[in-house]
């Protein structure tokens, strides 16, 4: 099937060159050919151009010429009419002349135009001076100049320029016709061939969809029983999938159970331990030898801290089956009041928390004040002895390579939000294990804690899609970047609950 569907496209790739080949062909020649058509026209323009102008100059001087005659041989100064007529226009008739002599297509036929402008100058000399002779009364003068070899030889050169000037613009002329003639059936003859190789694309289409329809019906059924039959197994993949999430749905309820009985049972004998082990204090101390008391008093300190670590623990596993619904958050208001629950800490470190404008989310409130409080604790908890703490919150747009990694990015809008602290940092090789449970950098007499705090960070944050990282380098500060979206839902179903449905 991948062979046919191969040789389908590969077909239609071969008829779309051909297509092209031919559109392409036939679109240059037909640039071509009104190009050359432009050309012949505008050659013949300028040809014609040269005859009539040449024509005109030619007859006005016949016609000054008859009208001067007329007049010489009658005296009757009616003759003079197109004789005087031409002499107002024909500085025109010059200009229009030389205007023709600049565009001819022939080479010299400007110096022969301009040979017959300069013989009809001398030409309208002459009869003016003859005109004048006779007005003046001196006929007989003014015809002995006309019948002078002077005069005739004047006119032989003139009538013989323009016959060659004529001549040779109407060869030129005939031959642009002739082109112009070869142009036209060179057209037709290419409007042909194309209508044949139009006619042939079209039915070399149509066959090619007729075999297409049948292959694409024929690939339809194939593909209708493959759909069929994953169907099948998708349905008993669900099924299976289905057993599985039920599976782990009661598995985290049992896990929850016995986080909670766990929690609850194990807090109970802690309690006795160490009202005990205060009773022994308060009033068997002064019977105990120093080593005693030192053991007791280790004793007591143990369990202390084994019941902040139940109380973490089961706060730890309930960030995703606890959760609340999300609403809208804003983190700005949510902020404001954990540095405010902070007040005493701050004060006590003489810290200063620098807030900036902070985005509205939606979100678990609770949870994201329980984010917000563990980072600043810890910001504060982690400073260097010497140096008060300076604690910066703020927040921006996510860049695309933040969201590498994370599920649903073009669903959501994404906002980074930064809490950087100048403490006493790490080293970024421990930037993962400081967010595992129970992991600490540094020892307890040092630091107090269970190393629960960025480990509950973590999971409220993965709760709400997103991800935390950390930056650092020793004795300069810790950056935490928060990424999460801003119209985002819970990551983790929290529908499934345990069978003990206690938050105490």
């Amino acid at each position: 099937m991948l062979n046919k569907a191969v040789q389908s496209v590969y077909s239609w790739v071969v008829l779309l060159g051909v297509i092209i080949f031919i559109i392409t062909g036939n679109s240059f020649y037909v640039v071509s050919t009104l190009d050359e058509l432009a050309s012949l026209e505008a050659r013949l323009f300028t040809t014609n151009r040269v005859i009539n102008s040449v024509n005109t100059l030619h007859m006005a001087v016949l016609r000054a010429e008859s009208g001067q005659r007329g007049f010489l041989l009658t005296r009757d100064e009616s003759y003079l009419d197109d004789y005087n007529t031409t002499l107002l226009r024909i500085e025109s008739l010059f200009d229009e002349v030389e205007i023709s002599a600049q565009v001819s297509d022939l080479p010299n036929q400007d110096e022969k135009i301009n040979m017959l402008i300069s013989l009809s100058r001398k030409k309208i000399s002459e009869m003016v001076s003859t005109v004048n002779l006779a007005k003046g009364g001196d006929f007989a003068a003014a015809i002995e100049m006309v019948t002078s070899d002077r005069g005739l030889l004047l006119y032989d050169q003139f009538e013989s320029i323009f016959t060659e000037i004529d001549e040779s613009e109407r060869t030129v002329q005939g031959e642009h016709l002739a082109n112009l003639m070869k142009l036209r059936r060179d057209s037709v003859n290419t409007l042909i061939i194309s209508g044949v190789t139009t006619a042939f694309l079209v039915i070399a289409i149509f066959v090619l969809l007729k075999m297409n329809m049948r292959e694409n019906l024929r690939h339809q059924r194939t593909l209708e029983n493959i759909n069929e039959e994953l169907e099948y197994k998708i349905s008993q993949r669900t099924q299976e999938l289905q057993v599985y999430s039920d599976e782990l749905a009661r598995s985290n309820r049992e896990l929850e159970d016995f986080a909670f009985v766990a929690s609850h049972d194990l807090q109970e004998p802690l309690r006795k331990i160490r009202a005990f082990g205060n009773r022994i204090d308060d009033g068997y101390s002064d019977v105990i030898d120093e080593r005693g008391r030192d053991f007791l008093k280790r004793m007591l300190n143990a369990a202390e801290r084994m019941s902040m670590l139940i109380s973490d623990l089961l706060a730890f596993s309930r960030v995703s089956t606890r959760g609340k619904d999300f609403t809208e958050v804003d983190m700005n208001d949510v902020t404001a009041a954990v540095i405010e629950d902070l007040e005493i800490a701050i004060e006590e470190a003489d810290a200063k928390v620098e807030v900036g404008k902070l985005p509205v989310i939606e979100a678990d409130k609770s949870q994201i004040e329980q984010l917000i409080l563990n980072l600043i604790s810890n910001a504060i908890k982690f400073r260097k002895p010497d140096t008060n703490p300076v604690i910066s919150i703020t927040s921006r747009e996510s860049e695309e390579s933040e969201l590498k990694g994370l599920h649903l990015v073009n669903q959501f809008d994404w906002t980074t939000i930064t809490i950087e602290d100048n403490g006493i940092g790490f080293d970024q090789s421990f930037a993962e294990k400081i967010f595992a449970p129970f992991q600490r950098l540094h020892g307890r007499s040092t630091y107090k804690g269970t190393g629960i705090g960025l480990a509950v960070c973590r999971r409220i944050v993965e709760r709400h899609n997103g991800q935390i990282k950390a930056v650092s380098e020793p004795d300069k500060g810790a950056k935490f970047y928060i990424i999460m979206p801003l119209n985002g839902e819970p990551f983790a179903n929290t529908s499934s609950l345990g069978v003990v449905n206690n938050d105490s």
